[in-house]
């Protein structure tokens, strides 16, 4: 009798419609749970395709394996499930981004020749230790039209009024000048409920509050940037990749992972480029 069972399994469609319904899904899911999403085999928005796994198997011996098992991607029984053996953190060195603070955040930018400031108190601030580095998530502040980062205060601090959030709100925030702000080594209050917790939530993820009015909202293009900025955004977010083992795919806008979808808008330019130029 064999205790487990690995399973390969890639079914592509070639016709008008996904091997699965329950398989439609968002893409930045899809590539989140180890998948790969197709396009135009599914109804509804782009965002929605068809996701297969290549690497089905028990969910108890992906774990065995160092990976991390989703369902809803695998055909069969719910313990056979999409193994994502890219979700576990690169160590650094002799160390690693697993259940601790993130000390490191400013030797990572700075060390990519990018100019840096260390808001004071920042290596011991945050809601607890970080679970994992699985992903980034890049937002915009909705902040004031000028200064360089004015929203500050309220990233470190927190929001008050109807709707209190304590901060941190954000471990890292980006200036205008491109100037990055450390702010948090923790646990940061910026992803609310999202698609998958697991990856995606506060514990999982780094937080980057870019500073922008969030005017026009147009997903077209980046001119509404400055360019120095955006130049830096993608720059940082390659270092933090590089430091944390985090793939392109994990690298997702607020508004592609904020549950429900279409509940968030940042960040205000397209995320396919700037993943794009991730590559670059």
């Amino acid at each position: 009798m064999i205790a487990c069972v690995a399973f390969i399994y890639v079914r592509f469609s070639f016709g008008a419609e996904c091997w699965s319904s329950s398989a439609c899904i968002d893409a930045v899911v899809c590539a989140a749970k180890g998948g790969i999403p197709q396009k135009n085999l599914c109804s509804g928005a782009a965002n929605i395709q068809c996701c297969s796994c290549a690497n089905c198997m028990n969910a108890t011996l992906c774990t065995s394996r160092g990976g991390i098992p989703s369902t809803g991607i695998c055909p069969g029984s719910s313990t056979n499930q999409c193994c994502n053996m890219a979700s576990t953190s690169v160590p650094i060195g002799d160390k690693t981004p697993v259940k601790r603070m993130l000390t490191d955040l400013a030797d990572i930018l700075r060390n990519a020749g990018l100019e840096v400031v260390e808001v004071d108190g920042w290596t011991t601030r945050g809601h607890g230790q970080m679970t994992s580095v699985k992903s980034i998530i890049c937002h915009h502040t909705a902040g004031a039209a000028k200064g360089d980062f004015p929203s500050l205060s309220v990233v470190r601090d927190g929001r008050t009024g109807a709707k209190p959030v304590s901060g941190p709100l954000a471990q890292l925030g980006l200036g205008r000048t491109g100037k990055w702000y450390v702010i948090a080594a923790g646990i940061s209050y910026h992803a609310g409920v999202v698609t998958d917790n697991s990856v995606f939530g506060n514990s999982n993820s780094i937080g980057i509050e870019a500073e922008a009015t969030g005017l026009p909202l147009k997903y077209t293009g980046h001119d509404h940037w400055p360019e120095v900025q955006y130049q830096s955004y993608i720059r940082g977010v390659k270092a933090l990749q590089a430091a944390y083992g985090v793939p392109t795919a994990r690298v997702v806008g607020h508004k592609e992972v904020a549950a429900p979808l279409g509940r968030k808008p940042d960040p205000n330019f397209p995320m396919d480029e700037f993943r794009t130029a991730l590559e670059e």
